[in-house]
C-alpha cells in the first residue's frame, strides 16, 4: 500500500506539472497573440496616416518647378516660358515676374486669360488653369471642375501660347498636361492654392 501511495503521489505531481505547463503555454500564446494584434494595429494606423497625407497632398511635389523672378507692377512683361519637362523643351504659361497692378477676376472666365494680370493673382497665391481655346468639351470640363471647387484663389481661361492642351500654374510651378486630368488638377490645386507666392494668402480675401 505504501508503494501504491508513493506511485499515486508521483503520478499526481506529474499531472500537476503537466497542467502548469499547459497553463503557461496558454498564457504565452495569449500574450503572443496580443503582441501581434498591437503590432498589426500600429502598422494599420501608420498605413492609414500615410495614405491620408498622400491623398491630402501633404508634402507633395507636384508639377515642375520653374525658376521664379521677383515681380513689380509694371513692364517689362517678359516671362520664363521655356522649360524642360521629361527631357523635352516645353512652352508653358507665365508663372512669375512683372505684372499689371490689377489682378484678373477670379473664377471661370470663359475667355482668354490675360497673363500680365494672372501673374498678379499668382503672386497672391492663386492657381491659374490655362486651356487651349476652340475645344468646347475641354472648356466644359474646366468649368465643371471650377464650379465644384469654387472660385477662391482660382482663375481659369483659355490661352494659346503653350504646348500643353491644359496647364495649371502657381508662382514658380507648372503642371503641364496633354489632356484634361481631373485627378492631377485637383491634387495640384489642393496642394498649392493659397499657399505659394510672395504674397500667398491674399487671394483668399480677394476671391
Amino acid at each position: 500500500m505504501g508503494m501504491d501511495r508513493r506511485q499515486q503521489r508521483r503520478e499526481g505531481s506529474q499531472r500537476a506539472q503537466a497542467s502548469r505547463a499547459r497553463r503557461q503555454q496558454a498564457r504565452a500564446h495569449r500574450k503572443n497573440r496580443q503582441f501581434q494584434y498591437i503590432v498589426g494595429g500600429i502598422a494599420t494606423a501608420v498605413v492609414v496616416i500615410v495614405a491620408f497625407f498622400l491623398l491630402q497632398g501633404g508634402g507633395a511635389d507636384l508639377g515642375v518647378r520653374v525658376a521664379s523672378t521677383s515681380g513689380v507692377h509694371g513692364p517689362p512683361f517678359v516671362y520664363n516660358q521655356n522649360v524642360v519637362i521629361d527631357g523635352v523643351e516645353t512652352r508653358i504659361p507665365p508663372s512669375s515676374g512683372n505684372h499689371l497692378g490689377t489682378p484678373s477676376p477670379y473664377g471661370f472666365l470663359g475667355t482668354d486669360v490675360i497673363p500680365e494680370a494672372a501673374v498678379h493673382n499668382m503672386e497672391h497665391g492663386a492657381v491659374i488653369i490655362w486651356y487651349q481655346p476652340g475645344d468646347a468639351t475641354l472648356a466644359g470640363q474646366v468649368n465643371s471642375l471650377m464650379r465644384d471647387l469654387g472660385n477662391q484663389c482660382l482663375v481659369a481661361g483659355s490661352y494659346t501660347n503653350m504646348n500643353a492642351r491644359i496647364a495649371a500654374t502657381v508662382w514658380g510651378r507648372v503642371l503641364s498636361l496633354n489632356s484634361f486630368d481631373e485627378t492631377q488638377l485637383r491634387a495640384f490645386i489642393r496642394e498649392y492654392r493659397g499657399n505659394e507666392g510672395p504674397e500667398a494668402g491674399i487671394c483668399r480675401q480677394e476671391s
